[in-house]
């Protein structure tokens, strides 16, 4: 008889005997601390900002024990999770994995952190909330065909991060295994996203709806709230709405799409996430780590004739191909970003501002930027993603005297496959917290959470010193 995958992943949720070992703990400290400091950086960011008032209106927010990272305030686990996991993704500096073709922790991190101050968890409960989350979105990626999820416009962040957060939430509630199916079938009913708010204040509202809703899923479950018993694979369930399948038991292969997705819950594996270096698209990445290559190998932007861009099929799917007026638009557009490493020799938080991402000779450079899908596929090594995209790239550029300067890059700085290393990731934390005007709260915050796996009881009080 064929294991049904919505109970298989209830019981791998729901499982008291099941512990993390240290390799997660530290993966799951990282994204903490690395979702944390990108969510502080957003403080003063319009698609933040706008959101608070629009959620709030007439000044305070509901009562509750959350902790809203930007300004210390207090809130119930919903509407923390909804500004946290917004912040979290709206620089779109927040970690990505490849097994997703999206970013896990900005939803994942604000919805276990909102949940875990809700009911005093530990650190170590909260470490395996996120692990069996990630594991439950790695799995629904395999079952849906995250290449072909995501090529037909679907925002894989959003559809897979609110059912990984429902699952992460249902820990931490402690939910058994048939509250954890009802949690997972709310969830799936709120799954959605669209690639085309690329660019806009909108993508990063998917991720914090994200979190709010499976906040709000594991709650309905935990107070006896009903979702079909086999919703992810069932006909007209998960699996067949978002692999594209007509829901009709006579044509769609949900079996199969179950087996993809019950192994890798029998062999999860501890698979490292990849953490951004640049607060732009992760499809730019590669490029952009070349470019500064070639600046410091001493190409001047002002000699430049033209620049091409060489990316593995499908890896300028993620961007827009308009010429960027505005700081989001410049983190999803490959001229911008290549021409601004050129220029600058540098891409750093302050690359992204509607002043920087209009500057005259960086467009004038950005538009003579071409790009193409005609990279080779390098040979597997373990580190890509079987069905998604592969974030490799060559940039060449012509200067005016007709000589031709390549550089190759065959994953970005701070990859699953090249990580960043600890220097890194703290400067990148400080510069974060520095953006947003809390660089008085780095060591504490640091310190604090660095040591999540640890801790009695997860409170995020401390960024704000109390």
């Amino acid at each position: 008889m064929t294991t049904r995958l919505t109970p298989a992943l209830a019981e791998f949720v729901a499982d008291p005997g099941r512990h993390a070992g240290d390799d997660v703990a530290t993966l799951v400290t990282t994204a903490v601390l690395d979702t944390v400091g990108c969510a502080l950086a957003a403080t003063a960011e319009p698609a933040v900002t706008r959101l608070r008032t629009a959620v709030a209106p007439d000044g305070p927010l509901p009562e509750g024990p959350c902790t809203v990272l930007v300004d210390g305030s207090r809130t119930d686990a919903p509407t923390a999770a909804l500004l946290n996991g917004t912040a979290g993704h709206a620089l779109d500096f927040d970690d990505v994995d490849d097994a997703l073709t999206g970013h896990p922790s900005t939803v994942l991190v604000p919805a276990v952190l909102a949940v875990a101050e809700q009911v005093g968890a530990d650190g170590a409960t909260v470490v395996e909330a996120f692990w069996r989350g990630l594991v439950v979105e790695r799995a629904l990626a395999a079952g849906v065909g995250i290449g072909g999820h995501y090529a037909r416009g679907w925002h894989s962040t959003a559809t897979l991060g609110v059912v990984g957060a429902a699952a992460a939430a249902a820990v931490l509630l402690g939910l058994d295994a048939d509250a954890t199916r009802h949690a997972l079938g709310i969830s799936a009913s709120r799954a959605a996203g669209s690639r085309r708010n690329f660019g806009s204040m909108t993508k990063p509202l998917h991720a914090g709806v994200a979190a709010s809703d499976a906040v709000l899923a594991a709650r309905l479950a935990a107070a006896g709230f009903t979702a079909d018993a086999d919703q992810l694979d069932s006909p007209f369930g998960y699996l067949a709405l978002f692999s594209g399948e007509t829901g009709d038991p006579g044509t769609t292969d949900l079996a199969a799409a179950a087996a993809r997705a019950l192994a890798v819950v029998a062999d999860p594996g501890p698979a490292a996430l990849n953490v951004k270096l640049h607060p732009c698209c992760y499809a730019t990445h590669a490029p952009a780590d070349a470019a500064l290559d070639l600046a410091g190998r001493g190409v001047v932007a002002a000699e430049i004739d033209t620049v091409s861009v060489r990316v593995p099929p499908g890896g300028l799917r993620p961007l827009i191909t308009r010429a960027p007026r505005t700081e989001l638009e410049g983190k999803f557009s490959m001229g911008y970003v290549v021409s601004a490493c050129l220029h600058d020799g540098a891409l750093r938080l302050a690359s992204f501002t509607d002043e920087a991402v209009t500057r005259p000779a960086v467009a004038d450079l950005a538009a003579r930027v071409g790009s193409t899908e005609t990279l080779p596929h390098k040979e597997s090594t373990g580190g890509g993603a079987a069905d998604g995209l592969e974030f490799s790239a060559e940039v060449t550029v012509r200067t005016r005297d007709g000589a031709e300067h390549t550089a190759h890059c065959p994953a970005p700085l701070g990859h699953a496959t090249r990580p960043a290393g600890a220097q890194a990731l703290r400067a990148k934390f400080d510069d974060c917290l520095a953006r947003g005007g809390h660089s008085a709260d780095a060591d504490a915050v640091w310190e604090r959470l660095s040591g999540l796996g640890e801790l009695d009881r997860v409170s995020l009080a401390a960024r704000v010193g109390s």
